[in-house]
């Protein structure tokens, strides 16, 4: 017997009902509706494998948004709020509004006028034009084959998703590292360069304070040069002047 109580669901198994509560097929879709995101995508699998096997990885990827979207409950929850709605058509380059969406499962049946959020169930039947009331009354507990191998499968894509976004993330890292890096070495250099330009101004202004002081040392030597020269010249002359005197 496959059949679960809700509550013993964890991350790593599913609960699957053989029948969904509710007098109508409008009852039971509400009823659906309440399952968490995880096993609406895998009651809606269950029922129509025959037509979408080979898009369970996708489902998965609808599953996953739908969770992460939920901002409150996450994987725990069973449908979003129009805002998050849209994030979701539009992360999936959708073109049709939450309104359209609601319009179309109006027109089956499906709903309501009164449906605020939207359940991953309603996007399911959207997408996939699915017969809502075959969808409702489809047999879950009685292909275990089946059951067991959209399980295995979702599993599979889930770490592989995983391992992928794990991945992503170290190269990321590895990135932002090389750039640190980078832009260290480039620092450096340009703080190497800079120094090597302010050596070389202060060399310049070495050399010119030494010009400038030769200058003034020649300057000093001219101005002494005379000096002396006047000196020795007014010496010979007073002299000259003593021995002419002498002489009268």
């Amino acid at each position: 017997d496959h059949h679960q109580d809700k509550t013993t669901t964890t991350p790593s198994s599913f609960s699957f009902f053989k029948m969904l509560a509710g007098a109508t097929d409008f009852d039971k879709l509400k009823e659906l509706c309440t399952l968490n995101h995880k096993e609406q995508v895998i009651w809606f699998l269950n029922a129509f494998w025959h037509k979408h096997a080979d898009e369970a990885e996708l489902l998965w990827k609808y599953q996953h948004k739908f969770a992460e979207l939920d901002l409150q409950n996450h994987e725990a929850g069973h449908d979003l709020d129009e805002l998050n709605a849209h994030r979701f058509l539009e992360f999936f380059n959708e073109t049709m509004t939450v309104r359209q969406m609601r319009d179309t499962l109006r027109a089956t049946g499906a709903i309501g006028d009164k449906f605020k959020n939207v359940p991953i169930t309603h996007y399911l039947i959207y997408r996939y034009s699915a017969d809502w009331k075959y969808l409702v009354n489809a047999s879950q507990g009685d292909n275990k084959a089946e059951i067991e191998q959209a399980q295995r499968m979702l599993e599979a894509v889930q770490a592989a998703y995983k391992e992928s976004e794990a991945k992503a993330q170290a190269a990321a890292a590895a990135l932002r590292e090389a750039q640190a890096r980078e832009a260290e070495a480039k620092a450096r250099e340009a703080a190497a360069v800079a120094a090597v330009a302010e050596a070389k101004l202060r060399e310049e202004e070495s050399h010119a304070a030494k010009a400038e002081l030769e200058v003034a040392l020649a300057e000093v030597q001219k101005q002494e040069d005379a000096y002396n020269n006047k000196k020795a010249d007014l010496e010979r002359k007073s002299e000259e002047g003593g021995v002419v005197s002498r002489n009268k």
